[in-house]
């Protein structure tokens, strides 16, 4: 597999002669097989010859490589035949990557604390865990942060729930919340007095326990919805033209938020059998697992075609969108989805108060209720589970809000 890459028998002889050579054309098919153009293929596999060098030169194995102390090396590197790799930040991402793989097939040991000496994780956060993903359907994120939470908790009271009382929640959760901002204060409340609702139905705790956490005062409807103007939104979509599949994989994701009101979450895990060509509609997993089917617009359907025809195939992924770079794989969550929004708007120039996906989503809402659609459709749409959530954006209905809106009688007096 080298050959693909190297010609010069020295150069080859070199790279197969060396520490790393049992595993070097295994690096190089993996390299082929995710897309990295042959450049930094090359690239990755001197540094991969590089560090096995340098392993071997300081009396150790590839089987527990310290990176840290590669890099280390390179500021000051004056090995042979390593030009080109010299304080060059490939080399020590193709270092990396030669890592991932030597621990991938069983070389390489993990930085990572052996079981032996990492905290046994609560049996009690650990059924917790199952619990949020079997009955509520909660995203893996979720779950990692509310169990832990739950571990935390179990710290600080105790690990036997039955003695807990109302006075001791109360006094870790101000204690916590003091080290804290509003959204995160939030989210403690949400994970506190989910753990211990669990725990009542199980038989674990006090009934009504969770109630002894304190409410947050947050007004959720107290403000306006953060969305763009059809200026705006055109000029994202603008800012999308081209042939290329960075480009026609934009647009399909923007006209995904910005039509549909989808979440970035939802268009990461959005797979190609989700999409039902037949009938012109979109089938969508939100939120504790909650599906509906959304219509397919011509116009989303023709982006969606666009990117589909120049995907990169080194991927075989059911996942519709992948990264725009090797290695070509799906979005880990939503967060890559939010990065391509962001980045469209300084592409596009368009300045907002909120940057990010989210404000798509409320675009998408927002044009909908001005184009005369109900709020329960509205809803329907954006997968609301109540018509309280939804009318959250009544208030940028400013002509219907004229019709009920009463004089000021201060004013008429004037």
């Amino acid at each position: 597999m080298l050959e693909t890459y190297f010609s010069a028998p020295k150069m080859l002889e070199h790279l197969r002669s060396g520490p790393s050579g049992p595993y070097i054309d295994g690096f190089a098919a993996l390299l082929r097989r995710d897309g990295y153009s042959s450049g930094t293929a090359v690239r990755y596999l001197r540094a991969a010859a590089h560090l096995g060098h340098f392993v071997h030169e300081q009396g150790r194995t590839l089987a527990d490589i310290d990176l840290s102390a590669f890099g280390g090396h390179l500021q000051t590197c004056r090995c042979p035949r390593s030009a080109g790799g010299r304080r060059n930040h490939h080399t020590l991402f193709g270092a990396k990557h030669f890592r991932d793989f030597l621990l991938k097939i069983g070389v390489c040991q993990s930085d990572n604390a052996t079981p032996e000496t990492q905290p046994a994780e609560p049996e009690l956060a650990a059924s917790f865990k199952q619990w949020l993903r079997k009955h509520r359907g909660a995203a893996d994120p979720t779950i990692r942060l509310y169990a832990r939470g739950a571990a935390s908790l179990m710290m600080a009271l105790g690990d036997d729930p039955s003695l807990w009382d109302a006075k001791g929640v109360r006094e870790y959760f101000m204690e916590r919340s003091d080290q804290m901002r509003g959204g995160s204060v939030e989210k403690l409340i949400t994970s506190m007095r989910a753990f211990m609702r669990y725990l009542a139905v199980e038989g674990k705790c006090q009934a009504d326990l969770d109630k002894a956490v304190p409410a947050y005062a947050s007004w959720r409807l107290a403000e306006l919805p953060r969305y763009l103007t059809a200026e705006q939104v055109d000029s994202l979509i603008a800012a999308c033209d081209g042939a290329s599949p960075g480009r026609r994989r934009d647009r399909a994701i923007l006209l995904l938020l910005a039509r549909l009101g989808l979440r970035a979450g939802d268009v990461a895990q959005l797979c190609l059998a989700d999409i039902e060509w037949e009938t012109g509609s979109l089938r969508v997993c939100g939120k504790s697992r909650y599906q509906v089917r959304l219509p397919l617009t011509q116009e989303v359907g023709d982006a969606i075609i666009a990117y589909l025809e120049c995907r990169p195939s080194a991927c075989q992924s059911d996942h519709v969108f992948l990264r725009n770079i090797a290695p070509y794989r799906p979005f880990l969550n939503g967060g890559g989805v939010s990065s391509v929004v962001k980045h469209l708007m300084k592409r596009a120039g368009v300045v907002t108060p909120v940057k990010g996906s989210h404000a798509l989503r409320h675009t998408a809402a927002t044009e909908m209720l001005r184009h005369g659609v109900p709020l329960e459709k509205i809803g329907l749409v954006l997968r609301h589970r109540g018509v309280d959530t939804t009318a959250y954006y009544a208030k940028v209905d400013v002509t219907q809000l004229k019709q009920i809106a009463q004089p000021w009688r201060e004013a008429l007096s004037c």
